[in-house]
């Protein structure tokens, strides 16, 4: 099959999996056809034959079935509902090296390079003669290299002690380094591209103000239509998409607790953000000159409130109502960024209706308070968010 498969002769390999195989070998059947059509660049009809195969699964099926099916996901670009697999594939067979390689690998494509490296030592623990264990070993250590390529000073030892076993083993040596994504990258490009429209919105005219609105819209909007080319790639909608990976993030957090916590954190630093790109931008622009009348202060004032209100709604629709409890009462964060938010909104809104009576000064406090407490909120988060993954890791 893979020999077809690798010179091309696809009508053959759809010959060797057909229906009568399919029929005999079950979900195994559906799995090998998935692969062969991912290979064939036919993305739809692989997604169908895996959720064939995972619908017929029974209770009881072997763990290399769900393997196979989250190394066809992962060619799909589907690596949440490649986690979900795992996970299954995982529990179906605890002892297994199979499943946590594909555990490790699920995780590095997903950027969570702590729980890559601990599913990888898994693996090369349970099969340290297996040259695809200490594969995933050595990818995952050097998943966390730095910007400049070098492997973290702890991890040093253990990934040249992973690299020359997996070469002893038969590996190439292209299999041990880790491709490193544009998600990074392309994430800090976007974040820096919005941050200057913001820039040329709060310090420009009208004209600049306008322009940057609509380009932030056309943005926007280019995103969204991208996302939802990707997500029908494989026939799969956004918002089935979109579930999926909701119902991963809730089934991680019943044995993790320590994701929970953090996600408090996350959650907790990016309320602010409405508040920072309304009230703030109205501060800002005061401050600068070009003060709003009071009915658009008010509006940008009403907007503000609506998207810390859309946060605090999304927490339990996203993870539930048990975990979205626990999170709105860790550490007080919820209460803090809600009553900062309110005092916010309500000065902004109080010096809007003073009108010319407000001082520039007064007008460059408000902004300074609002950018301070965003991005000072933003520090802590990162500080807070770090020490609890440092915790976490431990736990691994």
């Amino acid at each position: 099959m893979h020999a077809l498969v690798g010179q091309g002769r696809f009508a053959e390999a759809h010959a060797v999996v057909s229906d009568a195989f399919v029929e005999r070998n079950g979900s195994a059947g559906y799995l090998l056809r998935a692969w062969v059509l991912a290979q064939e660049q036919r993305p739809a009809e692989a997604r169908d034959a895996v959720d064939w195969a995972l619908a017929i699964a029974g209770p009881g099926e072997a763990g290399d079935v769900f393997v196979l099916a989250g190394v066809v996901l992962l060619s799909l670009d589907e690596a949440h509902a490649a986690l979900t697999v795992a996970l299954r594939a995982t529990g179906a067979d605890p002892d297994g090296w199979e499943p946590s390689v594909l555990l490790s690998d699920v995780y590095r494509r997903l950027g969570r390079v702590p729980d890559a490296v601990a599913a990888a030592r898994r693996a090369a623990a349970l099969a340290p003669d297996e040259p695809e264990a200490q594969v995933a070993l050595a990818r995952s250590l050097s998943a966390g290299r730095s910007p400049l390529g070098r492997i973290p000073r702890a991890h040093r030892a253990e990934h040249r002690a992973a690299v020359e076993r997996a070469l002893a083993l038969g590996a190439v040596p292209g299999q041990l380094v880790a491709p490193r994504g544009g998600a990074l990258l392309g994430g800090m490009g976007f974040v820096l591209f919005l941050g200057v429209q913001l820039y040329r919105i709060e310090t420009g005219g009208t004209w600049e103000l306008l322009a940057g609105g609509v380009v932030l819209a056309a943005t926007f909007a280019l995103v969204a239509t991208l996302v939802n080319i990707s997500a029908r790639r494989t026939g799969i909608s956004a918002r089935s998409r979109l579930r999926g990976i909701r119902a991963t993030t809730r089934t991680e957090m019943v044995g993790d607790e320590w994701l929970w916590r953090i996600a408090a954190v996350h959650v907790a630093a990016v309320m602010p953000l409405p508040v920072l790109v309304t009230t703030g931008l109205i501060a800002a622009r005061a401050w600068h000159g070009h003060p709003w009348p009071l009915w658009a202060a008010a509006l940008m004032a009403g907007l503000a409130l609506a998207g810390v209100c859309a946060i605090v709604l999304a927490v339990p629709w996203w993870y539930g109502g048990m975990f979205a409890r626990r999170i709105a009462r860790y550490g007080g964060l919820f209460r803090i960024q809600l009553t900062a938010v309110g005092l916010l909104v309500g000065t902004t809104l109080a010096l809007a209706v003073r009108g010319r009576a407000t001082t520039t000064d007064t007008w460059a406090s408000v902004a300074a308070a609002h950018l301070t407490w965003t991005v000072g909120g933003w520090l802590a988060a990162t500080a807070l968010s770090a020490r609890l993954q440092s915790h976490r890791r431990r736990a691994l």
